[in-house]
């Protein structure tokens, strides 16, 4: 082996040493860029953050959101009454509309028995007029 050949092999190593290193920290690189984006894109991870940071803001600052949190019961109150309200109203509309169809149905069957009642005694006044030749 001459000097230059060695020097050779060990520029070679050192290079290949450099290379491996350079692999290394590549892959360091690359993992930590997997995990972060893997944390961000984590649904599980997302929603933690988020109520960690509302929880800190809660803590740090507890008046106006338990003067939102009041507000937004009362409305939610009134939401739920306003609801049941015109639910009541229109079920009573429905009541109504079912009273007024029963009644004028109860008109028109007493309507209808007046009328046949009214037939009957017209021919029971025709057959006792005309007289005993007239049988049923």
């Amino acid at each position: 082996m001459s000097t230059n050949d060695s020097v050779g092999a060990q520029d070679n190593g050192a290079r290949t040493e450099q290379l491996r290193t350079d692999i290394e920290q590549t892959r360091t690189d690359l993992g930590d860029d997997v995990a972060a984006l893997s944390e961000k894109t984590n649904p599980r991870a997302r929603m933690n953050r988020a109520v960690g940071i509302a929880g800190h803001t809660v803590r740090a600052h507890p008046t106006p959101f338990a003067a939102g949190a009041l507000a937004l019961a009362g409305a939610t109150a009134t939401a739920l009454l306003a609801r049941r309200r015109a639910a009541r109203a229109r079920a009573a509309r429905k009541r109504t509309a079912a009273g007024r169809l029963s009644t004028l149905a109860g008109a028109a069957a007493t309507a209808l028995l007046a009328r046949r009642r009214a037939d009957k005694a017209r021919t029971a006044r025709t057959r006792a007029s005309a007289g005993p030749w007239f049988r049923r």
